[in-house]
């Protein structure tokens, strides 16, 4: 994107921002708009930068310290003063010449993986407004689905990234690990918690990863003949019709384009959910411990019930799986058995309707089933994952389609990805 499209672009957003009839604020996946960083004015001076980011605007959640704006997480306990500075990953998008100063809502503390249960009320999806965006980076994802931006952040602990993306049609990345710094990022649970970058095509995802580490993304290295391992059996072979067709798309799409592919089981999968339940669970409650025993009434009361579950795991039953959490991540290379890419959905269904929590399609009665159950064990093995968006012909709502690779191969997801190209109303 050169420096007058970056300029028309942003010009175009900051129209959006301002309007409070948008489409953004009707889908309440818009926070805060700060505007004394984001005019006219900054933008062109911005745009003149060389870095593929200079006068791009860059979406918030609303877990992510952005200074002059409060980080109020979704909850009416966070209704605070404005931060006076960045985290690490917004001081770095703004060297790159970024525009920040839009936060968007997520589920209250991203402690779910819906996006409907925040103190202003449900985050909407922007392909169809009776059905949920998926959390908790639901306005990141609402707000790049809707089109207003191309560039966000979110996080992503079990998912939070990755299901909003799916259910959105956007490109979501959870990296390695404790690649990305943390610091002025508010914990669900310290020990899965990543930084997540979202954007509307995988170039811009692959823009967003080199400001915030300086790896720049070879395209053409993914040509290279890859081996890519389909998971099937148990959880992963029981789909919605048309998220099976949308693995069979990028399937077909990868073997055109020269890769191996072949299928493989995945044996761990029980395990990593009971681990991600009780790491998350009581790293979570540890959070909130003060706030639930001096406020339980300000939670939403959903966000409460989980916290007073949490708060019962025993501290063995923590420590012996964050143990064996760890033991994991550093044999996590096993998982691949040979493979160099693990390919499957990244949700078993589109996105469900607005406050639904049961009796979902493909066999799923729950909705953390439906949401979290394709990205958990990937964020318990710490590995690199990208959900890539499938538009098939006729169907009104996008799915997601989920890539994994090795610890620290990000650059070799996002140019898979970029390879991979539009799959909007694949036959």
């Amino acid at each position: 994107m050169d420096g007058n499209s970056k300029l028309i672009a942003s010009r175009r957003t900051l129209d959006s921002l301002r309007d409070p009839d948008s489409r953004a604020r009707g889908l309440n996946a818009i926070v805060d708009v700060d505007a004394s960083r984001i005019d006219e004015t900054v933008i062109e001076s911005a745009a003149r930068r060389g870095s593929p980011l200079a006068g791009r605007i860059v979406a918030i959640k609303d877990m992510i310290d952005v200074a002059g704006i409060a980080t109020r997480c979704g909850s009416d306990l966070r209704a605070g003063d404005p931060k006076s500075g960045d985290a690490e990953v917004v001081a770095e998008l703004r060297r790159s010449g970024a525009i920040v100063g839009v936060k968007t809502t997520t589920h209250e503390f991203a402690y779910g993986p819906t996006g409907d249960v925040t103190n202003s009320g449900p985050v909407l999806n922007p392909h169809d407004d009776t059905r949920m965006a998926g959390g908790s980076s639901a306005g990141s994802a609402a707000l790049l689905g809707e089109g207003s931006v191309d560039l966000a952040l979110g996080t992503d602990t079990g998912g939070s990234g990755r299901t909003p993306a799916a259910f959105c049609g956007v490109y979501g990345l959870r990296p390695t690990s404790n690649s990305l710094s943390s610091v002025g990022v508010f914990p669900l649970s310290k020990s899965l918690d990543t930084v997540s970058p979202m954007a509307g095509s995988a170039g811009g995802l692959s823009d967003l990863w080199t400001a915030l580490t300086g790896e720049t993304i070879e395209v053409p290295a993914a040509s290279a003949r890859l081996t890519i391992a389909e998971l099937e059996g148990g959880q992963w072979s029981h789909l919605q019709p048309e998220v099976a067709e949308a693995i069979v798309t990028v399937r077909s799409r990868l073997a055109e384009m020269g890769h191996r592919m072949t299928r493989r089981e995945l044996p761990e999968t029980a395990r990593t959910i009971e681990l991600y339940d009780l790491v998350q669970g009581a790293e979570a409650a540890a959070v909130h411990s003060e706030n639930m025993a001096d406020h339980p009434e300000l939670f939403q009361p959903e966000v409460r019930g989980r916290l007073e579950s949490a708060r019962k795991i025993p501290g063995w039953q923590y420590v012996i799986a964050l143990e064996e959490l760890t033991t994991m991540r550093e044999h996590s290379d096993g998982v691949f058995g040979g493979a160099d890419i693990l390919l499957c959905a990244t949700t078993p269904v589109a996105a469900p309707s607005v406050g639904a929590r049961a009796d979902f399609a493909a066999g799923r009665s729950t909705v953390r089933e439906v949401a979290l159950h394709h990205t958990i064990p990937f964020s318990v093995l710490g590995l690199p994952a990208v959900n890539i968006p499938v538009w098939g012909a006729g169907r009104p709502l996008p799915v997601g389609v989920q890539l994994i690779s090795r610890s620290g191969n990000e650059g070799q997801l996002l140019a898979l990805a970029e390879a991979v190209g539009d799959l909007r109303c694949a036959d």
